[in-house]
């Protein structure tokens, strides 16, 4: 009996064992293949935080990138312009002695120097097409003075494009293919008041005649103005700045969100810098589009006076509270709505129709997006007393010339010939065309070979000084030729030829 009980509690330790065992192996598999449940909400939660997860629409592992340069691509097309040039020389082989001591030997032994002549240099850029009746978005720069304006589509095919309008202070233009469009071939236009910085950003575009290249960074700031833009640039700038790759032939070309609509244009790039580009928001973009295709131009109101920032130190100077917002008034221009509405030099606006000034930038876009002829009212401070004062605003357009402003679509004035001479404006694409980074100056358009400046000044030549008398412009030049009518001694003048200053010396006939 006594051995029975034995052999039975044996075989009851030996289960126990056994279970024990089973119970300890099926633990260390579990925990080996991570069958726990705990491990399995675990995994779902990392599946859950994944950026590809984030992203609905996208397969996992995917890029993100694919399906908007799919939605995008179709959009985007390749523009090929070119322009009428008729102030760069014919190619004089003595240029080669020109650094050398032999210069003037072969120099003197030219019977009859090369003349300029005349010839067509192509460009190429990108544009987004907006409308299925043919409408696409691109640059002022990249149309503005062209003679011809080709579009490649996507899928090959090439059309011939009439410039509808074009803004060259915003450096917008629209322009116009004869073809109709599907759907599938117009870009989705975002709201680019709602970028944040820190929000992906795909841009596509041409760049280096390269077609369609697709790069990819983020918002890198906003309202980014003042830009010194080579050639000069927009009067008004809110650019969106991004570090997406932007190169020579990516202007006019989009700039998207990750849910590929188009949030900007791309437009200019740093050229000293990396991961530097900047585009034109689409939301200021649209506007000048909707000018653009009713009248071919833009209007804007106009007010007449030079705003500055209201600075800490101009605040204490002028006696404010230092939390005060607005702009400071620097200066009010004679016969002009801020004149005949009162506003004067040392005021400051704080209120445009009951909202408040925040700084140049926004002040200068809310009246330019007023339309001429509209009244305004502003609320500013003059010796710490508020006042109200009312406008009403001019044509922008009137007052161009005044503002150095070449007005879209009006041929320019042929300028009376003066020393045998004529010159026109110094314009941003002439500029850009003789690789110049100021547009300060007049261009010599037509030199007579009869008179007394052939073989001294020639076609393409700028002109800054004459007589010592600095020549920024026309208004300039035509006081210079007035001063100095009648001369009999000769004149100097101060050139850039080729991009290096030069002087030249011609006597009068």
């Amino acid at each position: 009996m006594e051995q029975k009980s034995r052999s039975t509690l044996r075989n009851l330790l030996v289960v126990i064992g056994l279970s024990l065992a089973c119970i300890g192996l099926g633990v260390l598999l579990s925990a080996k293949f991570q069958w726990t449940p705990s491990s399995n909400a675990e995994e779902s939660l990392l599946k859950a935080s994944s950026p590809s997860a984030a992203l609905s629409g996208v397969a996992e592992g995917s890029s993100p990138f694919v399906p908007v340069v799919n939605r995008v691509k179709p959009t985007v097309v390749t523009i090929s312009t070119e322009r009428k040039v008729g102030n760069v020389e014919e190619y004089d082989p003595f240029r080669l002695f020109e650094d050398s001591p032999f210069w003037e030997f072969f120099h003197r032994q030219r019977v009859e120097p090369k003349q300029p002549r005349s010839f067509r240099v192509p460009s190429s850029g990108s544009g987004i097409i907006v409308s299925k009746s043919g409408y696409i978005l691109t640059n002022n720069h990249m149309v503005e003075d062209a003679v011809e304006v080709k579009v490649k589509l996507a899928d090959g095919t090439e059309h011939k494009a009439e410039i509808v309008g074009a803004d060259s202070e915003t450096d917008v233009a629209l322009i116009q293919i004869d073809a109709e469009l599907d759907e599938s071939q117009v870009a989705v236009l975002g709201n680019s008041d709602e970028i944040q910085i820190g929000d992906w950003a795909i841009a596509i575009g041409n760049p280096l005649g390269l077609d369609w290249t697709v790069t990819v960074g983020v918002i890198s700031a906003k309202g980014r103005t003042n830009l010194p833009i080579q050639g000069g640039g927009p009067s008004f700038q809110d650019f969106i700045q991004t570090d997406a790759s932007i190169n020579f032939g990516n202007s006019g070309g989009p700039l998207c969100n990750i849910r590929g609509e188009v949030i900007g244009m791309n437009t200019a790039i740093n050229p000293s810098g990396q991961g530097i580009g900047f585009a034109i928001p689409m939301n200021l973009a649209t506007k000048v589009v909707e000018q653009l295709k009713t009248s071919g131009k833009v209007s804007r109101g106009y007010l007449g006076m030079m705003p500055r920032e209201l600075t800490p130190e101009l605040r204490e100077a002028v006696g404010v509270n230092k939390d005060t917002q607005g702009i400071f008034v620097e200066r009010v221009d004679m016969d002009t709505p801020a004149e005949k509405g009162g506003l004067e030099a040392g005021d400051i606006v704080t209120e445009v129709d009951g909202k408040a000034v925040q700084d140049v930038t926004q002040f200068r876009m809310n009246i330019a997006d007023h339309a001429p002829n509209s009244k305004i009212t502003m609320k500013v401070l003059r010796d710490d007393k508020e006042k109200l004062l009312s406008f009403t605003l001019a044509d922008r357009a009137d007052y161009a010339s005044r503002l150095g402003i070449q007005t879209p679509g009006e041929p320019e004035k042929e300028e009376e010939a003066w020393l045998g001479i004529r010159v026109e404006e110094l314009t941003p694409s002439k500029a850009q065309a003789l690789k110049l980074e100021d547009t300060k100056g007049v261009v010599i358009t037509e030199v007579d070979p009869d008179g007394p400046t052939h073989n001294k000044l020639r076609q393409g030549d700028v002109i800054v000084k004459i007589d010592r008398m600095v020549i920024k412009d026309l208004s300039d030049y035509r006081e210079a030729v007035k001063k100095l009518e009648g001369r009999k001694e000769a004149i100097l003048f101060r050139l850039i030829r080729n991009g290096v200053k030069t002087f030249e010396a011609v006597e009068p006939e």
